[in-house]
Order: C-alpha cells, then sequence, then structure tokens
C-alpha cells in the first residue's frame, strides 16, 4: 500500500480541476447577477434609492456594476470558503480514516462508525460540563467539570476502549462463525440504530456545547479562523502525520498493511490476523472519538445524531479516496470538505451533502477504484 507518484498527481489534478470548477461557476454566477442588477436599473425598476443618475461612471479596468470593494468581497469569500473546506476536510478525514482501516483489514462498511464520533463528543460533554448530568438508569445528577483537554483524552480513551468491547464480544464472534460481511453490515445498522437511541435518551436531544466562552476570532490576510478552529486543526494535521507513521514505518503498522492486502498471506507468514483487527477497532473508534471532539469544537456544538448526520460525507470521502486505503481517506475528505464549503457561495447549505454525492458519482465514473485505488479484475 505504498503512496506511488502517479496517485498523488491523479489527487493532485482531482483538486484543481475541482478547485477551478467551482470558481469559475460561482464567479459566473455572481457577474450574472451583477449584470441583472444593471439591467434592472437601466430600465428604471431598481428601487427609489438606486437611480441611473445615482450610478457613477466605472473606473478605469474595472466592469460596470462592480465595485473595487465588492471584488474584493467576493474574493474573500471564496478564500474562506477554500480555507473552511480544508479545514473541514482534515476534521472530517480524521473522523472518516477508521472507516477505510475496518473495510480494509475485515471487509466491513460499518454503519455504526457515525456513533463512534458522537460517542467521543458526547463522552466530552459529560465529563466538562458546569451543568448536572447523570447516567441512564441512574437517577443521581452530579457535576465532573473537568478541564477540556482532560475530558477529550479520557474520551477518546473510552471510545478506543469501545473499540475493543465492539470487537472482542461482538465482530470477533460473528468472524469466527463464518457470518457473511452483508449480513454484519446489517448488524452494523441495527448498532448504529440502538446506539443513537441509546445516546438520545442519555443526553437528550438538543445542541450541546464543550465550550460556552466566546471563541477569539485571528485574520490571517484576507481570511479569519477562530482559536478553536486553529488549535482542532493543528491536533487534526498531528493525528492524522501520526496515523501515517503509524502505518508506513511501524511493525504493527506494517503488519495493518499486509493484513489489508491479503489476510490469508499474512496470516501464512505469522502475523496475527486477529490481534491486527482488534487493534484496528481501538485506534478506529479512538479516531472517531477524537474527530467528533474537534467537530464539536469547529461547529461550536454536538448532538446525539451529530456522527450520523456525517455517515455520508465519510462514506463518500472514503469511497472517492478508494475503498480500504487510508491515505485515500484523507485525499477524498479534503475534495469532500472543499466542495461542501464552496458550494455554500451558490446553494443552500442544506444541499451541502448532494453536492458532495454528486462529486462521488462523477469521480467514480471516471475511475471506479476511486483515486487511490487499485483497479482490480473481475471475471
Amino acid at each position: 500500500m505504498t503512496i506511488e507518484r502517479r496517485s498523488i498527481m491523479r489527487a493532485l489534478v482531482v483538486f484543481v480541476l475541482a478547485a477551478v470548477a467551482i470558481t469559475v461557476f460561482s464567479a459566473a454566477t455572481a457577474q450574472a447577477g451583477e449584470a441583472h442588477d444593471v439591467a434592472a436599473l437601466a430600465h428604471g425598476v431598481a428601487t427609489d434609492i438606486a437611480t441611473p443618475d445615482d450610478i457613477g461612471e466605472p473606473a478605469a479596468g474595472t466592469s460596470p456594476g462592480v465595485t473595487d470593494d465588492q471584488f474584493d468581497r467576493d474574493n474573500n469569500r471564496v478564500l474562506q470558503s477554500i480555507v473552511n473546506g480544508v479545514v473541514f476536510g482534515l476534521l472530517l478525514a480524521l473522523a472518516s480514516v477508521g472507516v477505510s482501516l475496518i473495510y480494509g483489514t475485515t471487509g466491513l462498511s460499518n454503519f455504526a462508525h457515525g456513533e463512534l464520533v458522537s460517542f467521543g463528543a458526547i463522552v466530552t460533554y459529560f465529563l466538562t460540563t458546569q451543568e448536572p448530568v447523570g447516567l441512564p438508569l441512574i437517577p443521581v445528577e452530579f457535576v465532573i467539570g473537568l478541564p477540556l483537554i482532560y475530558a477529550a483524552i479520557i474520551g477518546v480513551i473510552v471510545a478506543g476502549a469501545g473499540g475493543w468491547v465492539q470487537d472482542r464480544f461482538l465482530w470477533s464472534q460473528l468472524r469466527r462463525k463464518g457470518i457473511g460481511i452483508v449480513q454484519q453490515m446489517i448488524v452494523s445498522i441495527g448498532l448504529a440504530l440502538a446506539l443513537v437511541n441509546l445516546l438520545q435518551w442519555w443526553i437528550g436531544g438538543g445542541d450541546r456545547r464543550l465550550v460556552t466562552a466566546i471563541d477569539e476570532r485571528y485574520q490571517l490576510g484576507p481570511v479569519y479562523l477562530g482559536e478553536q478552529t486553529l488549535i482542532s486543526t493543528i491536533i487534526a494535521v498531528v493525528a492524522l502525520v501520526a496515523v501515517g507513521y503509524f502505518l508506513l514505518f511501524t511493525r504493527w503498522g506494517r503488519a495493518t498493511r499486509a493484513v489489508s492486502d491479503n489476510p490469508a498471506l499474512a496470516a501464512a507468514s505469522g502475523i496475527k490476523v486477529d490481534a491486527i483487527i482488534r487493534l484496528v477497532w481501538i485506534m478506529s473508534a479512538a479516531l472517531a472519538a477524537m474527530g467528533g471532539v474537534l467537530l464539536a469544537l469547529y461547529e461550536n456544538g454536538t448532538a446525539f445524531d451529530a456522527g450520523a448526520k456525517l455517515l455520508m460525507l465519510m462514506f463518500a470521502a472514503v469511497t472517492l479516496g478508494g475503498l480500504g486505503h487510508p491515505f485515500g481517506a484523507l485525499v477524498g475528505s479534503l475534495l469532500i470538505g472543499l466542495a461542501t464549503e464552496m458550494s455554500t457561495l451558490w446553494l443552500a447549505p442544506d444541499l451541502k451533502v448532494a453536492v458532495a454525492l454528486v462529486i462521488l458519482i462523477l469521480v467514480l465514473l471516471v475511475r471506479p477504484q476511486g483515486i487511490l485505488g487499485r483497479a482490480e479484475r473481475v471475471g
């Protein structure tokens, strides 16, 4: 599972083409709107405040109806959307890389992975909030009030332990009994429904904020970044680099890639396949929980179904990058992040998921194995 130069070039080409297409389309839409306003003013349809006499001569080098301030604002919006897309893509990659690792080693598309994302954020909220909280079936409320950093670390550890419990008492038993992948996928759907209802029962249906203080914003050139967003991005980059180093340069990481490539050959080589899969489940759950915490900071809140709402985007990112390829999950997540955030320049925010799925369909029509996936012979 080495990163080929051609794969990197393909990913860069896709990024460039997507960015150019989105930018051109948004610019064309903005110019069309400006042309409509100018035409309305010329025919006297504009408001009483703006009349043809009020419109001055355009400055040299600018088109009619487009001022320098408006041009700067449009450029700033595009740059801000690009930055937001990269940040969201990195956080989405942290949450979705576990989906790719689990699929690569077991062949399972885990529909309960979104609940692991929600679980990490909710456990962190449970530990850090100053409001009275409780546990299901225990009629006692209390306040723990840990600092956010300690609460997040404990939440990630608890989620990793939950991944161990899942594989130890559920998935390993199903594999040992020879249950097929389709049946396991159906089990994961049922598990997802059970967990999302359990989380709603535990924490309620409203939004929960991990931090109640006003987020300080920093200006970096023409774009703005909140302090929480900046810290979340740095943590996500460090975590993703650590995952890449683990997979490429450690003994356990090489064993993980061997199991992903050929489990039977890995077992014949002396690799303990069940132990590697158990490790992958622990890592995937912990990374999903970390992604849930950072996404809660980025979006200024979380809820019992926050991960479920992201599930389709995670699947789209993993499929787009190449199923079973963890570095493909990073590439796919960045592309999905850019597409969803930049689509808000001309579409309603509610259509962000639809834009991501349309891009997924278009790319798979050209390259069915994904950006970094390998073509396989069928038949």
